[in-house]
């Protein structure tokens, strides 16, 4: 029998597992988009992935029996979620990382839980103090400076791909606010079926002609090609989105949140071994001002609402 302990070991392990995953994937997305496929054909063949692997596994696992059936009304809700949170999010966060340096996504991907708590304040008129508004301009100052300040390595157009980056938070923190209900009232199976659907259908249109034109679909490739898309399709596709989802019935969405803050740390370290981006000064102080801005919000009450639910 599990103690209390052990389950929130377990949650911890979850949680920590999943930014493991996002360090190394980003990372190996952005070698992937060097020449082997692009942005919006990398999104299809993750959702293809994604719909495939979820969709097959539920003819095998039935949801238990005291688990409702969602309705319509549930389903296009689930994958409204699943346009914001893997579709478009996935479109803007990929495209932004083809433009970008990895180092800058991660750590502007840092800034989700400011705009969870910003948007919550707008749209469920939760409580906003002088701390919470200064703890969010903080954590912009953080994503546009580093932003502006010179890049080394192969980095495209910083500016728009931080921007894009940025947006895929926004997208993220309006999915959190929208959909989190129904990650409780249903099992995480169903949850994930609809969704990864929606993120097919969205992403079709923009990346089908891509995905079939892709090098990578063409060419021979080296194995560690084939690694690295088999690790972004398989573990940061759908293993990730399960720990997640797995990890905040363990631990508080609060704990669980504060876990985005070890990504840039593991994602620079993967970066530089890798040779992707050089190191600077520029990442941590930006680094700084959003943890900065993240503890003013949380001064006086911890966050409600999880704010690393889905990882790119």
């Amino acid at each position: 029998m599990e103690t209390s302990s052990n389950k929130a070991y377990l949650g911890h392990l979850f949680a920590f597992s999943t930014i493991l995953i996002s360090s190394f994937n980003t990372n190996f997305m952005k070698v992937l988009l060097d020449g082997w496929i692009t942005a919006n054909g990398l999104v299809v063949l993750r959702a293809l992935t994604a719909v495939a692997g979820f969709w097959l596994v539920s003819l095998f696992v039935r949801p238990k029996p005291e688990v409702p059936r969602p309705g319509r009304r549930d389903i296009l809700m689930m994958m409204l979620g699943g346009v914001l949170g893997m579709g478009a999010n996935l479109l803007l966060y990929v495209k932004g990382l083809s433009l970008t340096g990895p180092i800058d996504a991660l750590v502007i991907r840092t800034s989700q839980p400011i705009v969870v708590i910003g948007l919550s304040a707008l749209f469920l008129h939760e409580a906003f103090t002088r701390d919470k508004a200064l703890g969010i301009l903080l954590g912009m100052a953080g994503t546009v400076y580093v932003s502006v300040m010179p890049h080394h390595g192969p980095v495209h157009d910083s500016l728009g791909g931080d921007a894009l980056v940025f947006l895929s938070a926004v997208s993220m923190a309006l999915f959190l606010i929208l959909v989190k209900p129904y990650t409780n009232k249903f099992d995480t199976l169903t949850v994930m079926k609809w969704m990864s659907l929606a993120m097919l259908l969205i992403s079709l249109p923009f990346g089908w002609d891509e995905f079939r034109k892709a090098r990578l679909l063409h060419e021979a490739a080296g194995w560690s090609v084939y690694g690295e898309l088999a690790f972004v399709a398989i573990m940061a596709g759908m293993v990730s989105y399960f720990l997640t989802v797995e990890a905040l019935k363990y631990v508080s969405p609060f704990i669980e949140s504060t876990y985005i803050y070890v990504l840039p740390i593991l994602g620079i370290a993967v970066t530089i071994m890798l040779g992707l981006q050089r190191f600077s000064w520029h990442d941590p102080i930006a680094f700084a001002l959003i943890v900065a801005g993240f503890a003013l919000v949380n001064r006086k009450e911890r966050i409600r609402h999880p704010s690393t639910l889905l990882h790119s």
